[in-house]
């Protein structure tokens, strides 16, 4: 597995809110992958942020892009 990253939530956001800093990082990434329980923060925190009607969407198609691993021993050797 090697270069292979599991990003956390705040990374996460971060991306979708257009931080550039991290957006470059992710983007020459061969694979985009998230725990599971960073999916599930994701769609928390889109639902009930103050425009879910936007950020909800916006969510989902990033999470459907990205590569969701359950907790385990996989996740964890992800760096």
């Amino acid at each position: 597995m090697s270069g292979e990253i599991a990003l956390d939530t705040s990374a996460a956001v971060r991306f979708l809110n257009g931080d550039a800093t991290i957006t470059e990082r992710i983007l020459v990434l061969p694979e985009i992958t998230l725990p599971v329980v960073v999916v599930g923060e994701l769609l928390f925190g889109a639902e009930n942020s103050t425009r879910p009607l936007q950020n909800l969407p916006r969510y989902v198609e990033f999470i459907w892009a990205c590569r969701a691993v359950p907790l385990g021993r996989e996740a964890a050797t992800i760096l």
